[in-house]
């Protein structure tokens, strides 16, 4: 049974209505939302930085200003660093991240688009009649005083009456991160290809200066190349198996496929002598029937099923040839020049056994340069240490969905992440290759509440609840509030 981790919630805080994106200093502001809770005010907005460029030597600090006619209150956002003042943190740090979690401090150009930005203050009377904009302060190097720079008022936002009523209830998300359990065999991974090594008339010995054999050998070279240079890994196989034409005699074809693709093994491991020899194994495919079909298949040619029939039929490969040779004669020649050529290939696959990463460092040490190499444990082990809604969270989790597309818990770890940075179309993508266990279900009604879809929301925590998904039983109570108060 998989073990399931329980994450601290992303706050989200009552639900936005999407007005239209404002500006205010160069900042998009969309999805504002203002709502009491208690005797404080909570604030929830979208903020994206794109528009934004910080010179090398600025420090530009943003803050939320409420305000109105003779009072104002002020809470930080975020502070977008140029390349120099980033690096001077980073040296300072000796680290590529140099900012401590929560900080919401970034280097320009990677700050987060959308950032969600949730404030908090205790609620005064003149609020109701306030403002909100986004101030920024501008700041260089060397000691340069920052300044100042007023945003304009945010238009769309609508605060909230002390005495209003009824009140919104307010959905915070929960989400729930599956553990995978360790791979407990070793991790076994392989490449293919393709090659097409041309063999004159009968003969069956590799010659690399005919045709373009010299470019197709080393195609096999090369992958055997790329896989050895990774220091991880150690080559177990390298399997080539040849298949021949249906055309000529099926006693000869099985000869000639098994002595070619021997004669391209023995070429092979030759030019890497850095293998043992038992690595290297031959296997041979007599006649390419399966190939041919699917090249009929997919052709226009005439009388193309009666063909096909020939080709599935039970009778022996050499009078399937003479059938179809007899009866579709045109066709025959056709195959023979058009298809028969691409029948006569060598697959190889190169197979290998990659190491166990241990530790959160590892496991990101590989995780851009061969992300291939981890495990699905192995990715959520690299997501330690990150905190939940930043980018370098999602980021692992959608790398590990490119690498596992199918992967149920995968694809269930990688729609919290995207929704943790509101992300709701990815997420939606990755729940629909999610499947269908508890889990999946409770993360889908995650989705439709943030989608502000009450009614899927509460079909799916009330069967993730049956289910025994504690997590769903307060969801679906919030659900059916909110259900109810938008009727």
């Amino acid at each position: 049974m998989k073990k399931t981790i329980i994450t601290i919630c992303l706050a989200l805080l009552g639900f936005a209505v999407a007005n239209g994106q404002e500006y205010s200093n160069d900042v998009a502001v969309t999805n504002v939302e203002f709502v009491l809770d208690g005797e404080d005010l909570l604030g929830q907005m979208d903020l994206d930085f794109s528009s934004i460029y910080a010179s090398p030597t600025e420090q530009r600090n943003y803050s939320l200003v409420i305000y109105s006619e003779d009072n104002y209150v002020t809470l930080p956002i975020a502070s977008l660093l140029g390349r120099r003042w980033f690096y001077h943190y980073a040296r300072e740090n000796r680290t590529r991240e140099p900012f401590a979690e929560g900080q919401n401090t970034w280097y320009w150009k990677e700050a987060p688009r959308p950032f969600h930005y949730v404030a908090s203050t205790p609620y005064q009377e003149w609020m109701e009649q306030a403002y909100i904009r986004i101030d920024a302060e501008v700041g260089g190097c060397c000691g340069k005083e920052g300044e100042t720079v007023k945003g304009v008022p945010v238009l769309s936002v609508k605060m909230p009456v002390a005495h209003q009523e009824p009140v919104k209830p307010v959905y915070r998300p929960q989400f729930i991160y599956v553990l995978p359990p360790a791979e407990t065999t070793v991790k076994q991974r392989d490449i293919s290809g393709e090659a097409y090594v041309v063999f004159a008339s009968g003969k069956t010995a590799v010659d690399p200066s005919y045709k373009d054999n010299a470019a197709e050998l080393e195609k096999i070279r090369a992958t055997i190349d790329s896989v050895r240079a990774d220091a991880d890994v150690t080559i177990t196989d390298v399997i080539l198996k040849g298949y021949s034409s249906p055309d000529g005699g099926y006693a000869t074809n099985e000869k000639l496929s098994k002595a070619r693709t021997q004669a391209i093994k023995d070429y092979v491991s030759k030019l890497d002598t850095l293998l043992d020899d038992k690595v290297f194994k031959a296997e041979a495919v007599p006649e390419n029937w399966e190939g041919l079909r699917a090249a009929v298949e997919a052709s226009e040619m005439q009388a193309k099923d009666k063909i096909l029939a020939v080709i599935d039929s039970d009778i022996a490969p050499d009078k399937k040839e003479a059938k179809i040779k007899s009866s579709y004669s045109k066709q025959w020649a056709s195959m023979v020049k058009d298809i028969f050529p691409l029948l006569r290939r060598t697959d190889y696959k190169v197979k290998y056994t990659v190491k166990s990463y241990t530790t959160a460092d590892d496991a990101r040490r590989i995780l851009r340069s061969a992300p291939a190499n981890l495990s699905i444990n192995e990715f959520f082990l690299a997501a330690q240490g990150y905190e939940i809604g930043t980018y370098e969270f999602d980021e692992v989790f959608k790398i590990a969905a490119r690498v596992y597309p199918d992967d149920s818990v995968v694809n269930i770890n990688a729609a919290n992440a995207a929704m943790s940075l509101g992300n709701l179309t990815a997420a939606e993508s990755y729940l629909s290759r999610a499947g269908d266990s508890p889990v999946a279900r409770y993360t889908k009604g995650v989705l439709c509440a943030l989608q502000e879809d009450w009614e899927g929301a509460v079909m799916f925590f009330t069967s993730a609840k049956a289910s025994g998904v504690k997590e769903a039983s307060a969801a679906l109570d919030i659900a059916k509030e909110l259900l109810e108060f938008g009727k």
